[in-house]
């Protein structure tokens, strides 16, 4: 997938262009948003949606159950870094990788992803 840079998104926007990829009762709890693509984690999965070709009418929906995840990391926006990082690691898969603005609450969703990680 490669290093994705993101910024934080306004979950309805994603639920407004994406409500089919979304199930009855799903929460989106942190969104993230590429020029076209989106990285959601909801009360059930990590959702990424690549959305594909001139038109963007070609799109992928991978969903990714808490339960595959095997680790994740951070990494803070330094003094001079203008990103913080975040790294999901998936057993048999490559890692997702994307970035975030400084100002993005990574911390939140780090604890958010433990306790996923937890159960």
């Amino acid at each position: 997938m490669g290093l994705l840079h993101a910024t934080a998104a306004d979950p309805r926007e994603l639920i407004e262009k994406h409500r089919e990829a979304l199930t009855d009762g799903e929460t989106v709890f942190y969104c993230y948003k590429t020029v076209r693509d989106y990285i959601a984690f909801t009360n059930w999965r990590v959702l990424y949606i690549n959305v594909q070709g001139l038109t963007g009418s070609k799109r992928e929906y991978m969903t990714v159950p808490y339960r595959s995840i095997t680790a994740f990391s951070i990494q803070s926006a330094g003094t001079f870094d203008l990103d913080a990082e975040l790294s999901i690691y998936l057993s048999g898969h490559d890692p997702i990788e994307f970035r975030v603005g400084r100002n993005t609450d990574i911390h939140s969703l780090q604890g958010f992803l433990a306790q996923k990680l937890d159960r």
